[in-house]
């Protein structure tokens, strides 16, 4: 009887010490995840002259962005989502230029060209002042006229720095989450049947452990009610699997005047398509009347 307890006990122990590894190996691809692809390019946006710009974090992350002049010296901030790149932006960037406005695009940490690791909006947010710091000491900016948008973990950072930096005057979070924990729904019962998913309950907390962050404190939905005063519209999909559409209700809730764009059938990353709600005229008013 004991050889048989003995022997249990250490298959559980070894089955445990796999689930731990394997936990452990996605959590290094969840703050290191490969790169990402889009149907697009820079050279699809001739219209788009960009100047080469590297921005040093007060978090110690060197970030590789692009700032692209306009005819107005008001500039807004672009944000791309979890384990983009700059790139995701483009067809966003190019409508709001083409409505005249400057344009910053950056690699999120740990993303593209940009140094550091992601951490789901904790230090990214310090990244993102950072970059408003960068762009209010240039001449040919505006520093009273700086809005900032961003898309999905972009929306939600956009939102905590916000909340923050009063410099930034308007803010369009498009598919943004309202709790780190709401986007990535650790699972416990993932650690078992999927054990090499990245957002497993096991996964989540090895990834908080190697960016020495609690994800309990990413909050986008209490950053709300410290933007009262100023205009914030949220733009969601009806059909997002990824960031559910609840979270835009509850983000919208927690703002007296913030403004709910839903759009219908659309999935997670429709919006900042070629076309989607994110490039529309509406987005470029928005600014308009949020910085004149």
């Amino acid at each position: 009887m004991k050889l048989a307890v003995a022997v249990v006990l250490v298959v559980v122990l070894c089955a445990a010490a796999g689930l731990a590894a394997l936990a452990w190996r996605a959590s290094a691809r969840a703050v290191h995840p490969g790169p990402a692809s889009y149907a697009w390019s820079p050279t699809d946006f001739p219209e788009l002259a960009a100047e080469e710009v590297t921005v040093d974090s007060s978090t110690g992350a060197r970030l590789a962005g692009r700032f692209f002049p306009g005819s107005k010296r008001a500039t807004i901030v672009l944000t791309h989502g979890y384990r983009g790149t700059q790139d995701e932006m483009l067809p966003v960037a190019a409508a709001l230029h083409r409505s005249g406005y400057t344009v910053f695009t950056y690699d999120t940490r740990g993303c593209g060209r940009s140094g550091g690791e992601i951490t789901f909006g904790a230090r990214e947010q310090d990244d993102l002042i950072s970059v408003v710091d960068h762009l209010a000491s240039r001449p040919d900016v505006d520093s009273e006229h700086i809005g900032a948008l961003g898309f999905s973990m972009g929306g939600a950072t956009t939102l905590l720095a916000a909340a923050r930096d009063p410099r930034i005057k308007a803010v369009v979070a498009d598919s943004a989450w309202k709790t780190a924990k709401s986007w990535v729904r650790p699972s416990l019962r993932a650690v078992f049947l999927h054990p090499r998913d990245h957002f497993s309950a096991l996964s989540v907390a090895f990834a908080e452990l190697r960016a020495g962050v609690d994800l309990d404190d990413l909050r986008p939905v209490d950053a709300m009610r410290s933007l009262q005063k100023r205009p914030v519209l949220l733009i969601h999909g009806s059909a997002d699997d990824v960031v559910l559409p609840a979270d835009a209700e509850a983000l919208a809730a927690a703002h007296v005047d913030a403004e709910l764009w839903r759009i219908e059938g659309a999935a997670h990353g429709a919006t900042v398509e070629p076309g989607g709600a994110t490039t529309s005229e509406r987005v470029a008013q928005f600014f308009e009347r949020a910085l004149s």
